[in-house]
């Protein structure tokens, strides 16, 4: 039996795991020497080529890349689809100092650096979770001085 298992080695055509566990079966089952496993084992692992024992692997990796060469062609053409489109009109910008909402809680209620505008006057809030207006809570609000509009 030893001699079979050399020779599959020697042909380096296998799996080293399905090698491996052939040699150790062999020898648990007393079929080889422990000197004549030592051998096979250092053997087989010598031989053994990465292809036979990674196909699966590999097939895996060149299916990837062939799917992702495939994305990127796809994602090249919408962009040049994109790109031969006519611009949309500009959407409205967001108001800086939108006006004043009363908030119902804690989920829509006003942050430090929020922006709004309360009866026609520009403030920033100072406290985090403001429910209060500027005139209930004046201490959590700072009126915006317009500079321009002083002078």
């Amino acid at each position: 039996m030893y001699e079979v298992i050399k020779n599959v080695i020697n042909s380096k055509d296998y799996k080293l795991e399905d090698i491996l566990y052939k040699i150790n079966k062999m020898w648990i089952e007393s079929a080889i020497t422990e000197e004549e496993k030592t051998e096979l084992d250092s053997l087989a692992r010598q031989n053994a080529k990465a292809e036979n024992s990674y196909a699966p692997l590999q097939e895996q990796i060149d299916k990837l890349y062939a799917d992702m060469k495939d994305l990127e062609a796809r994602i090249s053409l919408l962009e040049q689809e994109q790109s031969t489109e006519e611009p949309q009109e500009p959407t409205e910008p967001v108001e800086e100092y939108p006006e004043y909402v009363q908030p119902t809680g804690a989920h829509d209620a006003y942050h430090v650096g929020d922006k709004i505008t309360y009866n026609g006057k520009k403030y920033i809030c100072k406290l985090d979770n403001c429910v209060w207006t500027p005139d209930a809570y004046p201490a959590g609000w700072e009126e915006v001085v317009d500079v321009e509009s002083e002078g």
